[in-house]
């Protein structure tokens, strides 16, 4: 056996095994944890709005002041995981957004609500990136789009969770508790990750100094062949001395890199205008309070299952044919949808698959930009296009805002997010460095 081992073409080589998937089960176990408490806002937010006296049109801001968090939070703890690893991030992220979600229980004013929704954003942006690299560093090509697909998954299901928690709660211990869990059980899950998950094999084999627990885990990923630390480890591409951020600029990435970015800013904008506003327009609609618990069910119910129908047909036909189309075909759900606010059921059906097609499309990019970059700056890749679309994700909501006070027809709120989705379609068609049925070209 040679002394030089290259991981990646280790990990290619062999069957998912169980390592492989126990990280799968504790990223996802994150990204539901990030779900619901990125979106516990959006569900109890009317409560919030009636017990403290806050103005409908006012919550927009407490829906971006999160996600001015996340997309600081993206850009800042990204680089994090390319520098220290993902699981010192991973788990700094789960302390710092469970802490400050519990002590959102005991707010009792808007300033309060807005302070304490960007400290929980901060920490909730570095989970998303960390946990993608993490993912995509164990999976084997044949399974790294479907895995990272299924580990985002986490976002709707944990707004399903949330919503279900909410509907609970809320009616006899009121918006607080929702909270007090929404905080708890991600300093649990700092715990039992910190004990049982292992760190990215990927990271440690491009650096010095961790032969030893390479081995390991790939005596564990590989069994039928015996590692050593005498051995010799790499990953596909030797860190630059240009540091992870200048990589994304570094030759033949910096086009990509833009347009990427465009992407994430134009599909998130329409994503959490969704996440932000659906259960509020949904009372709107039906002048019923229970329809925003149903609607953020509705809409995450779309999420969940549009990803894992999608990523099977982005791995067989390849992103470049399959992202714009699927961003045509949310832009033109999202204005139907308007067409026809006057009728709940179809709105219903509108919602769901604005669900199935933006969540999908998102959670396409998202294994696009960690097949885009190399080892050395993959969490910094999809943490910068995250902390980038997140200012799409904080505009969404602002605007969703404007337009409810203005009191415009539901039509043109509809109108106006479809349309801003042909941006996103345009932006990803134009990325050359997109994935053929599993890897990257």
């Amino acid at each position: 056996m040679s002394n030089v081992v290259e991981v990646g073409e280790v990990i290619d080589q062999v069957e998912m095994g169980l390592l492989q998937w126990l990280v799968m089960v504790f990223c996802t176990l994150v990204i539901i944890l990030d779900g619901f408490d990125v979106q516990v806002i959006a569900f109890t937010g009317p409560t919030i709005a009636v017990d403290l006296g806050i103005p409908k049109h006012n919550l927009g801001n407490l829906f971006s002041a999160g996600l001015m968090g996340m997309a600081i939070g993206g850009l800042l703890i990204g680089p994090v995981g390319d520098r220290a690893g993902r699981k010192v991030a991973i788990i700094g992220s789960l302390v710092g957004f469970g802490l400050f979600t519990l002590a959102t229980a005991w707010a009792s004013t808007y300033t309060e609500l807005l302070i304490l929704r960007f400290l929980t954003g901060l920490g909730l942006g570095g989970a998303l990136p960390n946990a993608t690299a993490l993912m995509s560093e164990y999976a084997n090509m044949r399974w790294r789009n479907m895995a990272i697909s299924i580990i985002f998954l986490g976002i709707p299901i944990g707004g399903i969770v949330g919503s279900l928690i909410a509907g609970w709660l809320i009616p006899t211990w009121g918006w607080q508790s929702v909270y007090v869990v929404g905080g708890l059980l991600p300093l649990l899950a700092a715990l039992l990750l910190a004990v049982a998950m292992p760190e990215s094999i990927r990271f440690l084999a491009a650096r010095n100094g961790h032969n030893d627990q390479v081995a390991r885990i790939l005596n564990r990923i590989d069994p039928a062949v015996t590692y050593s630390a005498d051995q010799q480890y790499q990953v596909e591409q030797a860190a630059s001395d240009a540091g992870p951020v200048k990589q994304l600029f570094a030759p033949s990435y910096g086009r990509d890199t833009l347009l990427l970015w465009l992407a994430f800013f134009t599909n998130l904008i329409v994503v959490y205008f969704l996440i932000s506003w659906t259960p509020t327009l949904f009372v709107a609609i039906s002048n019923d309070p229970q329809q925003a618990v149903r609607g953020a069910l509705v809409l995450n119910g779309g999420g969940a299952i549009g990803p894992l129908i999608l990523a099977g047909l982005i791995s067989r036909l390849g992103s470049k044919v399959m992202l714009p189309i699927i961003f045509l075909l949310g832009a033109a759900v999202i204005i139907a949808t308007g067409q026809v606010s006057d009728q709940l059921e179809l709105v219903y059906l509108g919602i769901f698959m604005a669900g199935f097609f933006t969540f999908g499309a998102q959670i396409g990019m998202n294994s696009l930009a960690a097949s885009m970059y190399p080892t050395h700056s993959r969490a910094t890749g999809v943490g910068w296009a995250l902390g980038i679309g997140r200012w799409g994700s904080i505009l969404g909501p602002i605007v969703g805002g404007l337009l409810v006070a203005s009191a415009l027809e539901m039509s043109d709120y509809f109108a106006v997010f479809g349309s801003v989705l042909v941006l996103s379609a345009i932006a990803i068609g134009l990325v050359r460095r997109h994935q053929v049925g599993g890897s990257k070209v």
